[in-house]
């Protein structure tokens, strides 16, 4: 799997947790898988309007089922889960890893001053062109705040689909063996009738920026990733408009693997 589409993905699986619980109908998320391959067929990724396919939705939350084309079959990908299910206590940990099927990394508190703030057990499916199952599989979501800072959220999962680094990191380190690998990406969403200027046409050529359409004023976030696979575990270490270098992600990354 293309890395950039992973960590896109994530992101919509990130966004989707920040909605505290809120759902929307089946037929509703088939409308919007439905939309997803007719603009993946177009080659229109890039500028699909994510925030015009779900009405309703508060706080801009992107609840988008896929959006993701995975190996083999599997051409649409979505997930759920709802915090209510979760715990917002350290000690709910060992609950939620049975909920899971097995233990994983995770720290109480960085040194940095990030704090547990909430963790939740969620599913994820993919579907291929027919909307059969192709498979199913657990993921676990972990979210730490600091006073007024965006948050830094912690997905883990066992991937049910081998994915390829086709692109470099932009940093690594090695840690106990293990690569760790950080990547940003910038998102501009923009309203219907935005025009591109000269300096959106040369960064939508960028491989770590993403213009799309539907917003009511322009709005830019920057995505900050780190991953790792850890004993066939995959996770990922992300936030938006963090107020973190690549050096103290991956000083976090470190601390969750306890060889800090």
């Amino acid at each position: 799997m293309d890395r950039k589409e992973n960590w896109e993905d994530k992101i919509k699986d990130v966004l989707t947790l920040e909605c505290d619980g809120l759902t929307v109908s089946q037929d509703l998320k088939d409308r919007i898988d439905e939309k997803i391959l007719t603009s993946q067929e177009a080659g229109n990724m890039r500028h699909l309007s994510w925030k015009k396919l779900v009405i309703g939705v508060v706080a801009g939350c992107l609840l988008v089922s896929g959006g993701v084309f995975a190996a083999g079959h599997v051409v649409s990908v979505s997930s759920h889960s709802d915090w209510r299910d979760g715990c917002k206590s350290y000690s709910g940990m060992e609950q939620q890893e049975k909920k899971l099927g097995y233990e994983v990394d995770s720290v109480e508190q960085f040194t940095n001053g990030y704090r547990f703030k909430k963790a939740v057990v969620g599913e994820k499916e993919g579907r291929d062109q027919e909307k059969n199952q192709v498979y199913s599989a657990k993921f676990m979501s972990i979210e730490y705040a600091r006073e007024a800072e965006p948050t830094v959220s912690l997905y883990i999962e066992k991937p049910v689909v081998d994915f390829a680094r086709t692109k470099s990191a932009e940093a690594e380190r090695i840690c106990g063996g293990i690569n760790l690998y950080y990547a940003s990406m910038t998102y501009k969403c923009v309203p219907a009738d935005y025009e591109l200027t000269a300096e959106d046409e040369v960064n939508q050529d960028k491989d770590n920026y993403c213009i799309s359409y539907g917003s009511d004023q322009v709005e830019i976030q920057k995505s900050s990733v780190v991953d790792w696979m850890k004993n066939g575990i995959h996770y990922e270490l992300i936030g938006f408009d963090l107020n973190l270098t690549a050096d103290e992600m991956f000083d976090m990354a470190e601390e969750i693997m306890g060889t800090k």
